[in-house]
Formats: C-alpha cells, sequence, structure tokens
C-alpha cells in the first residue's frame, strides 16, 4: 500500500473503531438525561424529549439504554465486547452473571469458525445458558428434595393419614380450620427460623 492509502486506512479503522463504541455511548448519555430528567426544558416527558428533539422514538431509546447497561456489565470479562444494539439485545433478558457466561460462549462459538460473533452466536449461547440454568435449578431442587430424614418422611405420612382420615370423616373429629390453623403456623415457624 502506498503511504497515502495507508493514512486512509488507519484514518477508516478509528472510524470503525469509535463509531463501535458509540451506541455504548449514547446508550449512557441517553440514560443520564433521563434518569436526571435533564429533557425538562426541552419536553415534560423523556419520550416526548426523544420524539421531539432527538428524532427517535422512545423503544429506540431504551434499547440504546439497555444495551449499554449489558456493556458496563460485560466490560470486566475482556475487552472484545458487542458491536452493536443488536448484538447486546437478547443478553437483556438475563441475570448479569448470566449475561457474562453467554458472551462468552457467543465468543467460542464465532472464534472456534474464525469469525466475529454474530447476533445468532449470542441467541444460541443464550439457549446454552438457559439449558444450563435450569439443569443446575433442576439438580439444586432434588438435591434439596433428598435431604429428608427418615423421621421427617414418616411424621409427614402419619400427618397426612390424620388429615386422610378426618377428611373421610367428614371433619367431624378434627375440622378443616384447625388443619389450617396448625399449618399456617408450622409455616409460619419456619419462616422465622429460616
Amino acid at each position: 500500500m502506498q503511504v497515502k492509502e495507508q493514512q486512509r486506512f488507519k484514518k477508516l479503522m478509528k472510524t470503525i473503531k469509535n463509531n463501535m463504541k458509540c451506541f455504548y455511548e449514547i446508550g449512557l448519555a441517553l440514560k443520564e438525561i433521563r434518569d436526571k430528567r435533564l429533557y425538562r426544558e426541552f419536553g415534560d416527558t423523556f419520550e416526548k424529549f426523544c420524539r421531539d428533539h432527538m428524532n427517535i422514538s422512545r423503544i429506540y431509546a431504551y434499547r440504546q439504554i439497555v444495551a449499554a447497561e449489558v456493556i458496563k456489565n460485560l466490560l470486566p470479562i475482556g475487552n472484545i465486547l458487542p458491536l452493536n444494539e443488536s448484538q447486546t439485545r437478547p443478553l437483556t433478558k438475563l441475570a448479569s452473571n448470566e449475561q457474562k457466561l453467554a458472551w462468552q460462549y457467543a465468543l467460542d462459538i464465532a472464534n472456534s469458525e474464525s469469525r466475529q460473533v454474530t447476533s445468532l452466536d449470542v441467541i444460541k449461547a443464550i439457549d446454552s445458558v438457559k439449558t444450563k440454568t435450569n439443569l443446575d435449578i433442576k439438580q439444586n431442587k432434588l438435591a434439596k428434595i433428598d435431604v429428608i430424614s427418615v423421621e421427617f418422611k414418616k411424621s409427614y405420612e402419619d400427618f397426612f393419614e390424620v388429615i386422610n382420615n378426618a377428611m373421610n370423616n367428614e371433619w367431624k373429629t378434627t375440622s378443616k380450620e384447625a388443619i389450617f390453623t396448625h399449618l399456617k403456623a408450622l409455616v409460619k415457624f419456619l419462616k422465622i427460623h429460616d
């Protein structure tokens, strides 16, 4: 390349890098304007300000704000960040720790094929995170269910049998209200001692 071409190339690369950060900076600016209500001089609502003075819809503004929040969350994990708002949009449905995991999965998918991350990579990564999270939740619930002593299980079965007998006896020996009262007291006791 000639010197002139190299200079032009460097300038174009700088423009690309600066504009990749643009949606993040726009989102942060819109968030501050909204949160601090700096729009008041130009309109009585954020929506009116966006429409009349920024020529953007409220939905677009909120997408930019949410995208900036996702980027802010991802900043500590590395220097390869989403290139545009559409890559962050699917991540907004996840908790912050899941966003980081999903973004790392998306990077891994793209790296395995030696290319840039796409929105489809992010969606695939989110599916993986959700599947993993659901599996973890199920395993955690199963682990909690398995931790039942023999004594507790026996007492529970006996208690259930007493309730069943009272029901079959048309609540003559023990009233339904009394059972509810005792169950509420038990739940309250457990909540207090949690």
